[in-house]
């Protein structure tokens, strides 16, 4: 390889890992809102053994305690890939939501709470900036366009509340985020 074509990779990934960087600081330091646009129709089916481990792990706990469960769960069941295969503990933001609404789900009807859980999609907002827009612009191929285009996440609604939040950002980044809406 020639010195100006090592010199320009060079500056690439200067800029690749600097985008990154800033992209992580965002993310770990301002709030950040998740947007609903539409739902996920497919769910996640939890095998009996985890069934039994959420309604033992659950019990007595109200609407908060299981939404921070059933983001601690996920995020000690999966880890994150480009595709889903929850049962081999792989999963992309779509399967995250997917097994963490599921759990959800259990510990809210082993516990006799009224709320549901279901996967949602969306993006990630900050101060008017859409973070899918964002990723859309910088992504190099079309098939990362493609996979940066939207967001999933859990949406559970109660009674009194809507709640939306992240079990992909909180494995990936360690933060909670959280959207909470009063219904009227």
């Amino acid at each position: 390889m020639g010195k100006e074509k090592t010199k320009r990779l060079s500056r690439v990934l200067i800029a690749v890992i600097t985008f990154i960087a800033v992209c992580i600081a965002l993310c770990v330091f301002l709030p950040f809102d998740l947007v609903k646009t539409g739902d996920r129709q497919k769910t996640y089916m939890l095998p009996q053994s985890l069934k039994a481990k959420v309604e033992q792990d659950t019990r007595g706990m109200g609407i908060e305690q299981i939404s921070d469960y059933s983001l601690t769960l996920t995020a000690s069941r999966l880890r994150f890939t480009r595709y889903n295969d929850i049962d081999m503990g792989k999963a992309n933001c779509v399967g995250y939501a997917r097994l963490c609404s599921s759990i959800c789900n259990q510990a809210l009807s082993a516990n006799g709470v009224n709320g549901q859980a279901k996967p949602v999609v969306g993006y990630i907002e900050t101060n008017g900036i859409n973070w899918c827009d964002v990723l859309k612009k910088v992504a190099s191929k079309n098939s990362y366009k493609n996979f940066v285009k939207d967001h999933d996440f859990v949406e559970l609604v109660t009674d009194s509340k809507t709640y939306f939040f992240d079990p992909s950002i909180y494995d990936v980044l360690g933060k909670k985020c959280l959207t909470i809406k009063t219904r009227q």
